[in-house]
Formats: C-alpha cells, sequence, structure tokens
C-alpha cells in the first residue's frame, strides 16, 4: 500500500506575516471611500497613494482594490465616469451623496476606535525580541513623530484656535513625560555602570601600589 506523504501545514502559514501587503479588508473598503470623498480617483491613484503613505508598508493589489470599487460602485457609494471601452484602470471614481452619508459615518466609528486599536500594540510589542528595541524605539518612535506632526499640521487649521492649543499643550506634555522617564532611566543605568567599575578601580589601584 502506497504511503500517503503528510501535506505542508496550511493553516498556520507564516510566510503571509512576512508580506506587507497584508491588511484588514474593512480597512481597506473604507479608507478607498474616503480617498475618493476627498478627490476622484483612479483605482491606480489609490494604489499608489497607500503604498506611499504607508512607505511600502501596505501595498494592496489590483486584485483587493478594483472588486470593492466595483462593490462600492453596484451598492450606490460611488459611480466611476470613464470613456467607452476604457480599461478598469482608467475609470475615474466620483462619491455620491449616499457615499458621502456612510463616510460621516465610518469617521465618526473610526474616531472612537483610534484609541482602542492603538492600545493594541501592547500584543506586538509583549512578542518583541531584545534585538528589535533599538529598531522598535528609535525608528518606531521617529516614525510616529513624523506622522503626528503631519497631521496635526494638517488638521489644526479645521478646529478652533482653543482646541488647537490644548492639543499642543497636551502632546507637549506628553513628550516632556517620555524624556524625564528615558533620562531617569539611563541616569540610572550610568550609576549602575559607575558602582561596578569603581571597585575594579580600586583593586587595580591597590594592586599597582604594592
Amino acid at each position: 500500500m502506497q504511503k500517503i506523504k503528510s501535506k505542508p501545514e496550511e493553516d498556520f502559514d507564516l510566510a503571509h506575516l512576512e508580506k506587507p501587503q497584508s491588511a484588514p479588508r474593512g480597512l481597506l473598503l473604507h479608507y478607498i471611500l474616503f480617498k475618493i470623498s476627498v478627490k476622484p480617483s483612479h483605482g491606480y491613484e489609490l494604489l499608489q497613494e497607500i503604498e506611499d503613505k504607508t512607505e511600502g508598508a501596505w501595498r494592496p493589489g489590483s486584485g483587493s482594490v478594483y472588486p470593492l470599487l466595483k462593490k462600492l460602485e453596484s451598492r450606490g457609494f460611488i459611480v466611476a465616469d470613464s470613456p467607452k471601452g476604457a480599461e478598469t484602470s482608467q475609470r475615474v471614481y466620483r462619491i455620491t451623496p449616499k457615499g458621502l452619508e456612510c463616510v460621516g459615518k465610518m469617521k465618526e466609528i473610526f474616531g472612537s476606535s483610534g484609541q482602542k486599536w492603538g492600545a493594541l500594540r501592547r500584543i506586538f510589542t509583549e512578542m518583541l525580541e531584545p534585538k528589535d528595541l533599538g529598531k522598535y524605539f528609535v525608528d518606531g518612535t521617529r516614525t510616529q513623530f513624523d506622522i503626528a506632526r503631519e497631521t496635526l499640521e494638517s488638521k489644526l487649521s479645521l478646529v478652533s484656535p482653543s482646541e488647537a492649543e490644548y492639543i499642543l499643550d497636551e502632546y507637549a506634555l506628553n513628550l516632556k513625560r517620555q524624556r524625564d522617564w528615558a533620562m531617569e532611566l539611563l541616569n540610572k543605568m550610568k550609576l549602575t555602570r559607575e558602582l561596578k567599575i569603581a571597585p575594579k578601580i580600586s583593586e587595580r589601584r591597590g594592586i599597582a601600589s604594592k
């Protein structure tokens, strides 16, 4: 009787974790709708926008984007303008009143969910290897600051001056807390290192004086 070879475990394939284009499908749909509400767009423009915004960390393929555009169009959230016989990539998608209403509701949901999503980072940091701490804290915090700066500078003019001042005051306070924590930890490490070195120096001096 011929022995049947077992197939590789397909339900636990780690390969997809290494591919940066993976992202929640629901997020892709809502982001596409939001971008079209800002400006009529081609499908390719949407693909390029996502890749540029995330610095290549998220690269959805045309096989993901165009079916979603078709779905949004069939449900009346967007309409497509294109010359007769034009290819799918040449179609310009525009928002409809129904789509704008959906975007408004979507913003409220994302606004209240942002803090919860941010808290999910604790799950990823728990699995962080010590060798990756430098990259996470140095590169990660730099990227986080760049995103915060870009967001604040692009949207502060849309809120009242008092609200803008409050946001900047709180942000500056958080940065100060982070710096104070980092300096306190750094000073403790330096002190510990000095205490370890001091006995060795004394021992060497004692040997040298004999």
